[in-house]
């Protein structure tokens, strides 16, 4: 985008933490100085943005003396040789004043002045308090729930058809996108930045494109009507549902990145809403913002008439888990207090009001403040495990005492991996840290742009592990740095599995991918028509993986080239296990599978539970998975047979970890189990 297009970003916004120095831009003159008074009436405070072609300050208006009345000066700098370029921002900067000037809604700043000062031009304007939609999804750590989008996508779609009403012909806004875009803290949304908005005249070209991923194709030509507006309402849709910036994507590949694929939360009818509003031909989009309201009222209005109950049935509980990686907690959820430290076994099931079976298998219960969907690690006499309660655990492995616990911005399900004196993980906070064994202090930090739900994988120099930002990152062990990344289409929740020279993973872009692991190079790629959520594993010349479409399916070691599968008929989101050619697949229909690793062919099949999300473990002769019923099993690893259980208080999703004396897995309950190994 030319500097003549540009403007700056989120201008009006008091909330998001801005940079209040005055800056020095080579071409441009300096920013103001606190303190500063223009027209012997605003005193400067702060600068708020800055961008191509203006700088945005917070302000006082000094006429009203008895009060302190905030306002938003926007200043814009025509500076530079081309003198048809000043005459251009120019230009710009004036249709932005008359726009704002003849409006008046409330999703709108209102204008207050506009002047000459010293040869610049100032437009002084309400000034929005609250955040930017853009911010907030970053601080969110994922995309934004589907009933959110809906309510905010109805109050854009009012002022947007505001904005297509005005007489005697429709305003065209042309750079909708999540930034420009405020949330105000009463919770309703302003639309804010109207530098490139324009009135539209048929046949009119115009020379703003907008911001790149987010304006249509045919604004590229100069053409702008009321389907371009749509177009970039449906990629901000796009971009909050799932998280995937699109100005860091191929432009207008929607179609090949639906949102479901990327956030199989949403509803099969809000991703047919956005991939609609996104066709690349205007004619097959909605014809105007109010047919895109109604299909989005008709999405709120059905949800309306079916509410989810208000408590959670075991038996819906049950069902929720088919979705266990992806469907994670609200924040708020997060934050309920319990109790923490070595508690002694609870004594019955849930909603059953009977004695669990195995409870006297039971060492030792440490509890944490949240729930447990990680997976432990073992050194030393220690167990590491991550909780939503913002930690990451040491636990000793004979008593269940925390020996310490590292502290994170939100969530942990990473599985961490022990590397000499190091722990590794990650946390939906984005980062990935490596922690001291011994005194769990941070050694290093990697943030990378989205949460971290994928285990790392360790060898002697590197760290391998999987972002939904859809990268993989091979990191220096030893000092946290990038090595090299490799980018797929969708979130990688997917562990890498070191094997040989490569590394393999999948990927919520329906891809399984085989990399070179000191170079990064792509070996091959594998379709799987489904998001890949578990780990691969190998058996021979073959890597087998179960997808979110309930498919299992073998890959060739050395093309990717689809050999067998076999279909369970829902989502597989654990990782199978696998011994003597043998692969132990864990279905969200509640069975556990055994297939012969070179044909597919059931050696046997057992049904558990309503579903299993929970990965089985190999440990001799046994085979350890968790429920969504909330217990773990010990199994006969040759035909399948029960040899005991044990049960928690809520759903397992966790991996069983083997130690030399017991089996350990996290629970939805908030509690780590030490279960007696012997059997």
């Amino acid at each position: 985008m030319s500097e003549a297009t540009r403007t700056a970003e989120a201008p009006f916004v008091q909330g998001a933490k801005r940079d209040a120095r005055p800056s020095i831009v080579p071409g441009r003159p300096n920013t103001l100085k606190p303190g500063t008074i223009l027209q012997g009436r605003y005193r400067i405070q702060e600068v708020l943005g800055v961008g191509g072609m203006s700088t945005v300050y917070r302000s006082r208006d000094l006429r009203f003396a008895g009060v302190d009345r905030q306002c938003a000066v926007k200043e814009m700098f025509n500076v530079g040789d081309d003198a048809r370029v000043r005459q251009l921002r120019l230009t710009n900067f004036q249709r932005e004043a008359a726009l704002l000037a003849t409006l008046s809604h409330v999703a709108i700043p209102r204008i207050y002045d506009f002047f000459e000062h010293h040869g610049s031009i100032y437009l002084v304007l309400e000034l929005i308090q609250g955040h930017d939609l853009e911010s907030m999804l970053g601080q969110h750590g994922g995309p934004f729930p589907e009933e959110d989008l809906i309510r905010w996508g109805l109050e854009l779609c009012d002022v947007m058809n505001f904005l297509h009403g005005q007489q005697p012909e429709p305003i065209i806004f042309r750079d909708m996108k999540p930034s420009n875009v405020m949330a105000r803290p009463d919770g309703r949304i302003a639309l804010i930045d109207f530098g490139i908005a324009r009135t539209f005249a048929p046949q009119q070209k115009g020379t703003m494109i907008g911001t790149e991923g987010y304006a249509p194709p045919e604004q590229y030509r100069g053409v702008a009507d009321v389907r371009g507006d749509v177009y970039a309402f449906g990629a901000t849709l796009h971009h909050l549902a799932t998280g995937s910036d699109p100005r860091s994507e191929t432009p207008f590949t929607f179609a090949q990145r639906p949102p479901r694929r990327l956030n199989s939360r949403l509803s099969p009818e809000f991703e047919q809403v956005i991939l609609k509003a996104v066709s690349y031909s205007p004619a097959d989009r909605y014809a105007t913002v109010e047919e895109l309201r109604g299909a989005l009222k008709e999405i709120r209005d059905r949800d309306v008439r079916s509410p989810a109950p208000a408590s959670v049935s075991p038996d819906r509980r049950d069902r929720a888990m088919g979705s266990a990686i992806l469907t994670l907690p609200t924040a708020d959820q997060r934050e309920r207090s319990a109790g923490s430290g070595v508690l002694s076994p609870p004594a019955e099931t849930p909603g059953t009001g009977q004695v669990r079976s195995g409870h006297d298998r039971i060492d030792w219960v440490c509890a944490t403040r949240d729930e447990v969907r990680g997976s432990a690690s073992h050194a030393g006499g220690a167990v590491y495990i991550g909780s939503y309660d913002h930690h990451l655990y040491a636990i000793d492995e004979t008593d269940g005492t925390v020996r310490w616990k590292f502290r994170c911005q939100r969530g942990v399900v990473s599985r961490p991996a022990v590397a000499a004196d190091l722990v590794i993980f990650g946390s939906e906070d984005h980062n990935v840290y490596a922690v001291s064994r011994q005194q769990g202090r941070a050694v290093w930090t990697f943030r990378s742009t989205m949460p971290v739900r994928s285990s790392p994988r360790v060898d002697d120099k590197s760290c391998y592990i999987g972002s939904d930002d859809g990268f993989v990152y091979r990191l220096d062990r030893v000092k946290g740095t990038v090595l090299w990344r490799h980018r797929t289409w969708g979130p990688v929740r997917s562990t890498p599995i070191l094997d040989e020279n490569r590394i393999v993973f999948g990927s919520e872009d329906g891809y399984v991918y085989s990399l070179e692991a000191e170079s990064g190079k792509q070996l091959w790629r594998a379709q799987c028509d489904a998001p890949v959520v578990a780990s691969p594993v190998r058996v021979g010349r073959r890597y087998v993986v179960g997808g979110m479409d309930g498919t299992v399916r073998s890959l060739d070691w050395e093309s990717g080239r689809v050999g067998w599968t076999f279909p369970t008929g829902k989502p597989i989101l654990a990782t199978a296990a696998t011994m003597d050619e043998t692969v132990y697949v864990p279905s969200a229909n509640g069975s556990l599978y055994a297939l012969d690793g070179q044909s597919g062919m059931v050696n046997w099949q057992e049904k558990l539970c309503r579903q299993i999300t929970s990965s089985p473990v190999i440990d001799g002769e046994l085979l350890y998975v968790g429920g969504a019923d909330g217990v773990l099993r010990a199994l006969n690893r040759q035909d399948g047979s029960p040899r005991w259980q044990v049960g928690t208080d809520k759903p397992i999703v966790s991996r069983p970890l083997v130690t030399a004396d017991h089996v350990i897995v996290g629970s939805l309950d908030h509690q780590i189990y030490a279960v007696h190994r012997t059997s």
